[in-house]
Order: structure tokens, then C-alpha cells, then sequence
């Protein structure tokens, strides 16, 4: 897929595992790692990209996460576009007046599809429909309701037995839990890169790569369909 006329793009590392991954080529980004490169930033791009990380968004050997929610809270006030991914989606509901509460059972690991709901079916999400996708998350994330939230134009896209909210958007973010922009080629960096989680919840590792060489390849092109559509929408990425 090649496309043209994207502005300035800047993804927010936690981990160099999670990157942009199959939306590089799309998204051409500058990347900026967490505890290094930001704070102070600023992180002044058309479009913020946050990505995840094996953090809680309370962890307290995590410093920077309130400022993280803090740059995505006022950039979605100033109407610049912004994407969360795995924990970046947790962060992202904070920012707009949601909570994240610890997940039932163990973590979800894998891949499995998610349900769309009205909304999801009708935008960029309707790309992933019935496509497994990966999973690595603990956390649920509960968004904000009221009429502010009705105001930022919040809503779930997306959910499945696991968690209440898998996929959500504002009128200026998207959030995803789970992680359409993984590059099955490289799943071997995400179980190095988190092995303890695999280890503690017990992933079945040959299977983990059986399904990521099954149903990984069939996700690129539609995550990056997602994405463009997405962009679009927000009028950063021309035609």
C-alpha cells in the first residue's frame, strides 16, 4: 500500500517492541521513547501515536505515566489527532475521563477476534471484522459516560468476553487494546521481549507462533486499510 500527503507523525514508545509495525510504512514516523525522550517533549506532531508497554497505568516504577495521560489530554483538547495502542488505549481513556481497572482471570494473550458494535461496524474497525487479532493486555478499560463524554463524542467500537471495551474513539482519538499494527515477522521480539508475562501465564509458546504465522499475515493489509481510513477521516492524510 502506498500513500501520500500524511503530515508529521511522532510514535511514543514504552518499549522499542511495541513500534509501529506494519503502519510504518504508512505512517513514516519519528519515534520518541518514554523516560527518554519525553518528558519535556514537547511532542509537537500532527498526529500522536501512543504505543503499549508491560505497565500498569498505575505502575509506580513508572514515573512518566500521568505525564503521558497529560499530553494526550491536552492535545485532544487543542483537536490534534491522537492513536492509543495496547497501553496507549489505557492511557487515552484516562485522558478523557475513563478509568482502567484490573482485568478478571488471567491476562489475554493470543489471538481471537473482537465483536464490533453498531459504531465499529460502520467505520475504519469494519476492516478487522471476524479477523483474529493479537491480544496482550491484563487491564479493562472503562470509559467515561455523561454528557461530557457524549460531547467528546466517545464511544466503545469494539468488545468482546474478556474485556467490556476493546476498541473505543473521541472525536479526535482512536483507542485500541488490542494490537492490529504487529508485524507477524517479528512476533519472536514479543516473546523475548515479554517473557516474563509468558512465562507466568503459562503461553503455550508453539502455539502462540503457529497462530501468529496463521492468522498474522491476514491482518496486515486490513490494520493498514484501518488506518488510513481512520487518518482520512481526521483530514491529516489526503486522498
Amino acid at each position: 500500500m502506498t500513500t501520500t500527503s500524511l503530515l508529521s507523525t511522532v510514535v511514543l514508545r514504552q518499549v522499542v517492541t511495541e513500534d509501529a509495525g506494519v503502519w510504518e510504512d504508512v505512517l513514516n514516523p519519528s519515534y520518541a521513547d518514554v523516560g527518554v525522550d519525553f518528558p519535556p517533549g514537547p511532542l509537537d506532531a500532527d498526529l500522536l501515536v501512543v504505543m503499549g508497554g508491560p505497565v500498569r497505568v498505575d505502575a509506580p516504577r513508572n514515573p512518566y505515566m500521568s505525564e503521558v495521560v497529560e499530553l494526550i489530554r491536552s492535545r485532544h483538547a487543542a483537536g490534534r489527532p491522537v492513536i492509543g495502542v495496547g497501553l496507549g488505549a489505557q492511557l487515552l481513556a484516562l485522558a478523557l475521563g475513563g478509568d482502567v481497572a484490573p482485568g478478571v482471570g488471567p491476562m489475554q494473550i493470543g489471538w481471537s477476534p473482537v465483536e464490533l458494535t453498531e459504531q465499529g461496524r460502520q467505520g475504519p474497525l469494519r476492516h478487522l471484522a471476524d479477523l483474529p487479532v493479537l491480544h496482550w493486555h491484563g487491564d479493562r478499560i472503562e470509559l467515561p459516560d455523561g454528557r461530557a463524554a457524549i460531547g467528546a463524542g466517545i464511544e466503545r467500537l469494539a468488545f468482546d468476553e474478556h474485556s467490556p471495551v476493546q476498541a473505543f474513539q473521541s472525536n479526535h482519538a482512536l483507542g485500541l487494546q488490542f494490537n492490529p499494527q504487529v508485524d507477524p515477522d517479528r512476533i519472536q521480539q514479543w516473546l523475548d521481549g515479554y517473557a516474563p508475562d509468558v512465562e507466568d501465564q503459562g503461553v503455550d509458546v508453539p502455539q502462540f507462533r503457529q497462530d501468529a504465522a496463521t492468522y498474522g499475515p491476514a491482518v496486515v493489509e486490513p490494520a493498514r486499510l484501518l488506518l488510513v481510513e481512520w487518518l482520512r477521516g481526521t483530514g491529516i492524510l489526503a486522498d
